[in-house]
C-alpha cells in the first residue's frame, strides 16, 4: 500500500516537472503516457491524423497560388464601359520644368485597335505629316482621382473626330514622381505647389504644339474639360492659354477648391464655355451658378437634379458624355478625315439646356461681388 502510493507520488512529481518544463520552454511537447492514463481510442487518433492531413494541404494550396506580384495588379478596365476597353490609347509622359514627370493617356482618331491592317499617315523625319489635324481635348480631374474617372466620354470624343489627353494633375494618379525619383503626392502639397496646377497644364499643351512627336493634333486648337479641382485649374490654363483654349466645360466647379479661386482669372476667358452642375452638391451648385453670372463670353449651363456631382454625373446620367460632345462640336469643330472643318453652329450668347433629368433653372440674376 506505501510502496503504491510512494510510486504514484512519483509519477505525480514527474508529470509536474516535465509540465514546468514546456511551459517555460514555450515548446510544442508532448507528455509520456502515465500508468492512469485511459488507453488511447483509434477513432480519436483517426481523426486528428485527418485534421492534420487537412491543414497541411490548405497550407500547400496557399503556397501554391499566385501571389498579387506573380499575377500583377487588378484590371483597371474591368470597371470601364465597353466603348472605353476597345479604344486604343498611348500612354503619354511629359517632363515639366520643374521635373515632374506628368503622365496621361492619349486617345487619337488616327489610332487604330490591335489586329487591324490599316496604316495611318505618318511623317518620317524628313517629310512633313499631311495627314488630317485633330483639335485636342484635354481632361482634368477632381481632387483625390485620376485618369480613368471619364466613363465613356474619351470614346465619345475620339469618335467625333478630338485626340483626347486624359493627364494625372500634380501628385495624383501616376504624375507622382520627379525625373530625380522624388516622390510627389497631393496630401503634401502646400499652397504655392497646388497653383502650379494650372501651369503643368499649360506645358502640356505647349507639349503637343511642338508637334514633333504628334504631329497629327492640332496643339492650337484645344478644349479643356473639367472635373471639380479640375474645373477650377481649366479656367486659370484657359486665361493663360487664351489663344489656344478655344472652349471649356466645367462639371461641378467650386469658388476654392485648394486655394484654385476660378472668380480671379474667369472674368478674363471670353470663349464658349459650358457649366454642369447638379443639386446633390450644394456647395457646386451655388457656386456653378455665381461663375455663370461672371462669365462675358457665349455660355450655356445645365441644372440636374439627382444625379451625382463631378465625374460621377457622367455614370449616373449615360447621355451626358453625348450631350458634352454635340455642344463642343459646336463651338469648336473638329476637323473631317479629309481635313476640311465641320461647320458650326452659330453660338448664342446664353444658353439653358435642359432634358427630362434637368431641374427648371432660370439665369442667375447679377450679383455684386469683389474680384
Amino acid at each position: 500500500m506505501t510502496q503504491t502510493l510512494f510510486k504514484r507520488l512519483n509519477h505525480g512529481l514527474i508529470a509536474l516537472l516535465l509540465i514546468s518544463l514546456t511551459l517555460g520552454s514555450g515548446c510544442d511537447m508532448k507528455l509520456p503516457p502515465m500508468p492512469w492514463d485511459p488507453p488511447p481510442d483509434p477513432k480519436a487518433k483517426d481523426a486528428k491524423a485527418g485534421e492534420h492531413g487537412a491543414a497541411e494541404e490548405e497550407a500547400a494550396a496557399e503556397e501554391a497560388a499566385p501571389t498579387e506580384e506573380e499575377t500583377g495588379p487588378p484590371d483597371e478596365t474591368a470597371l470601364l464601359p465597353p466603348a472605353m476597353k476597345t479604344l486604343p490609347y498611348e500612354e503619354v509622359s511629359i517632363p515639366l520644368k520643374d521635373q515632374l514627370i506628368v503622365y496621361g493617356r492619349l486617345y487619337d482618331p488616327s489610332m487604330k485597335p490591335e489586329g487591324t491592317e490599316e496604316e495611318t499617315a505618318e511623317a518620317s523625319e524628313d517629310e512633313e505629316y499631311k495627314g488630317p489635324k485633330y483639335p485636342l481635348v484635354i481632361l482634368l480631374h477632381g481632387l483625390n482621382r485620376d485618369h480613368v474617372v471619364w466613363n465613356d466620354l474619351p470614346a465619345l470624343l475620339v469618335k467625333a473626330g478630338y485626340s483626347v489627353y486624359a493627364m494625372d494633375l500634380r501628385g495624383h494618379g501616376k504624375s507622382r514622381i520627379t525625373t530625380h525619383k522624388r516622390k510627389v503626392s497631393w496630401r503634401l502639397l502646400k499652397p504655392e505647389q497646388w497653383q502650379k496646377l494650372p501651369k503643368d497644364v499649360g506645358e502640356v499643351i505647349q507639349f503637343f504644339q511642338k508637334g514633333e512627336d504628334y504631329p497629327q493634333i492640332d496643339g492650337k486648337t484645344v478644349a479643356l474639360i473639367g472635373e471639380k479641382l479640375g474645373s477650377n485649374v481649366a479656367v486659370y490654363t484657359a486665361r493663360d492659354n487664351h489663344d489656344a483654349v478655344k472652349a471649356m466645360v466645367l462639371i461641378s466647379p467650386g469658388l476654392d477648391y485648394k486655394g484654385i479661386i476660378p472668380s480671379q482669372a474667369i472674368v478674363d476667358y471670353t470663349n464658349p464655355a459650358l457649366l454642369i452642375t447638379s443639386q446633390d452638391d450644394a456647395y457646386s451648385y451655388q457656386s456653378t451658378e455665381r461663375l455663370y453670372n461672371w462669365l462675358l463670353g457665349p455660355k450655356a449651363l445645365q441644372v440636374y437634379k439627382k444625379i451625382g456631382d463631378g465625374s460621377d454625373m457622367l455614370s449616373n446620367r449615360t447621355s451626358l458624355g453625348s450631350q458634352i460632345t454635340d455642344w463642343l462640336s459646336q463651338k469648336m469643330p473638329a476637323s473631317s478625315a479629309s481635313g476640311t472643318p465641320k461647320p458650326a453652329a452659330k453660338p448664342a450668347h446664353d444658353e439653358h439646356s435642359t432634358s427630362p433629368e434637368a431641374a427648371h433653372h432660370e439665369a442667375p440674376k447679377a450679383t455684386a461681388a469683389h474680384h
